[in-house]
């Protein structure tokens, strides 16, 4: 047994020997840079791309296994331009080479200096980033999808890899993208990534910056520039496959045309983990914090395929009329609308992006104070789904100026424009402070109001809004007034006019009621209303008339009539109108409505009633 084991060990020591004598020959007779016109043909053949090597080629093989070249340059096709698709000034990779054959992979360092890629798309529709096997490859046909389980499965043989590398560095690297097709450039730069002793298992660090430029490819067009940086401790675990971030935080600092005050400063702190088998994420502990809105929560990748979101979120504030007053956008006056307004910004006319009209996504959303078209809204609590372009807040829940709101609401982003529908009520608000903060004017109508609406309109600014509004919407209030208007004065006045007198002016010029009710039927930017209904103890009003939206102007009239003395207001009894209906007209803008009396309607109405008691 002993001989065998002899026997064995020296076989074993003559193969070590054997390699480490052919490592040492390599290592020093054989030269990389004799063979550049083999190494530059094999890559032209394999990518159609001509390589140019501008430096020299330096090659170990022991101890380490190391690669080191400089002034790397990889062509591009005639019809993407002349500047080449990659250049690299410097890339040098070390690794242990006795490892390698225990199936250990132990890299002292990867350094990649002065990467930069030039990404084009013609106009077209090609890129010159595909290869051209690539190119010529099947696609899978719209909508089929991509099966992550099978295209994450080089992920799974990281299973059991005994990983280490002491050093990993991306410098100063720049990429940019020309998107002849959508007329946009982007481009990242000054791009740095950098790790250490990163070891399966074991946590390491991680830090990343960069410096964004986007926007349209036109000279002179407005760009939204950005910075970036990112630290966190990771942890990457083979077995399973998964990497974790933890302590992640990311700080980035926007600006342009597009952001209100001309920038924005970002802050986001959470834990991330990604499942490199499934191609899952999940973004637990969140903490984003920009302008005065601090948003908690978790974001998980459910299926990447779809892709497929839940959340769960948090906000204490934000203020939509901050972002959409930039694009010109307008939210409409409703919780539901202003929810959707914080996850779209601003719907457009503009064709839906590809994502948005595949996404599926489910989860809570909670903001304690949201701002919308000058409304303030609290405690607003939905549940929000979105299947491939349809999103659906249901149910939605919010208190505002006093009251409770309760609907639901979707928004079709499927087709162009966008489609919203809203089915809401809102029970006992204070219509005073809700229409000031509404229109930045003083309210005309004051009050508490319940209200039922069902409307549909085209998503965008607030002209395409008022255009395709359509619906209904039936409004009750008690105990109120109208503001601008004393009609018992201008009963007075018509009383007077019969008489052949002059009424003196009395009381404030307003009208109080105890109820109030009106249907309103939109549609072609108008508002309809058939079947106002106002009563006080002195008064009974009906109405009917239009209000257009696009114009902002009134046309309307309403019927009064007396079912009480009016002396307890300070002015005389009005005996002689008891059952004459009185005209008012009321045109003008929103802004200065003005009502006057139908003195010729009214002098008709009474010579008729006259003309019956003779009768």
């Amino acid at each position: 047994m002993r001989p065998l084991l002899r026997l064995l060990m020296f076989v074993v020591a003559a193969i070590l020997l054997s390699i480490v004598g052919l490592a040492a020959y390599l290592n020093f007779s054989f030269d990389l840079n004799d063979h550049r016109d083999r190494l530059t043909a094999e890559v032209e053949r394999l990518t159609g791309r001509p390589l140019e090597i501008g430096g020299d080629i330096g090659l170990s093989l022991f101890p380490w296994l190391g690669i080191e070249a400089n002034a790397l340059s990889l062509g591009n096709l005639p019809q993407f331009g002349e500047a080449p698709l990659a250049r690299v000034g410097r890339i040098e990779v070390r690794a242990r080479l006795l490892p390698m054959l225990r199936g250990e992979f132990e890299v002292e360092r990867i350094i990649i200096d002065g990467l930069a890629l030039e990404l084009v798309r013609t106009a077209d529709g090609q890129d010159n980033w595909t290869l051209p096997a690539a190119r010529g490859a099947a696609r899978p046909p719209p909508g089929a999808g991509t099966d992550t389980r099978s295209a994450a499965s080089p992920a799974r043989d990281l299973a059991g890899l005994a990983l280490a590398i002491d050093t990993l560095e991306l410098r100063a690297a720049r990429i940019s993208l020309t998107d002849a097709q959508a007329g946009t450039r982007h481009v990242i730069d000054a791009l740095n990534f950098a790790s250490e002793s990163i070891k399966s298992g074991a946590p390491f660090p991680l830090r990343l910056a960069f410096k964004a430029d986007s926007g349209s490819a036109a000279a002179g067009a407005e760009r939204l520039l950005a910075e970036l940086a990112l630290t966190a401790q990771a942890r990457l675990d083979t077995a399973a496959p998964r990497l974790t971030l933890s302590d992640l935080e990311i700080d980035s600092r926007i600006a342009g045309a597009g952001i209100p005050g001309g920038k924005l400063a970002l802050k986001l702190q959470s834990t991330a983990s990604l499942d490199l088998a499934t191609g899952t994420a999940a973004i637990d502990d969140l903490l984003l914090a920009f302008d005065d809105t601090r948003i908690q929560g978790r974001i998980a990748l459910t299926d990447p395929a779809v892709p497929a979101l839940e959340f769960d979120l948090h906000a204490d504030r934000i203020d939509v009329d901050r972002y959409l007053a930039v694009d010109g956008a307008s939210a409409p006056p409703s919780p539901g609308a202003a929810a959707v307004a914080v996850g779209q910004a601003a719907v457009t006319s503009q064709p839906a992006p590809d994502t948005a009209n595949t996404l599926v996504a489910q989860g809570r959303l909670r903001i304690d104070t949201l701002r919308a078209s000058g409304l303030t809204i609290s405690a607003l609590d939905t549940t929000a789904r979105t299947d491939r372009g349809l999103i659906h807040l249901e149910p939605l829940s919010a208190r505002l100026y006093g009251g409770s709101y309760q609907g639901k609401l979707a928004l079709d982003t499927r087709r162009q424009p966008a489609r919203l529908s809203l089915d809401e009520s809102l029970q006992g608000a204070e219509l005073a402070p809700l229409l000031q903060d509404l229109t930045g004017a003083p309210a005309r109508v004051t009050g508490r109001a319940d209200v039922r609406a069902r409307l549909q309109a085209d998503a965008g600014a607030a002209e395409v809004l008022k255009r395709s509004l359509a619906g209904r919407i039936e409004l009750r209030v008690r105990d109120g007034a109208i503001k601008g208007v004393n009609i018992a004065q201008m009963m007075r006045e018509a009383s007077a006019r019969l008489r052949g007198e002059t009424a003196p002016a009395s009381g404030a010029n307003q009208t109080d009621f105890t109820a109030l009710s009106a249907t309103l039927d939109a549609a072609g930017g108008v508002l309809r209303n058939d079947d106002l209904a106002m009563s006080s103890p002195l008064l009974r009003v009906g109405g009917a008339g239009s209000a257009n939206l696009l114009s902002e102007t009134i046309d309307y009239r309403l019927r009064t009539s007396v079912v009480a003395t009016l002396a307890g207001q300070g002015g005389e009894d009005l005996d002689n109108l008891r059952g004459v209906t009185v005209p008012i007209r009321i045109t003008g803008s929103f802004a200065q409505p003005a009502f006057a009396l139908d003195l010729d309607a009214l002098i008709a109405d009474s010579l008729r009633d006259r003309a019956r008691q003779k009768l």
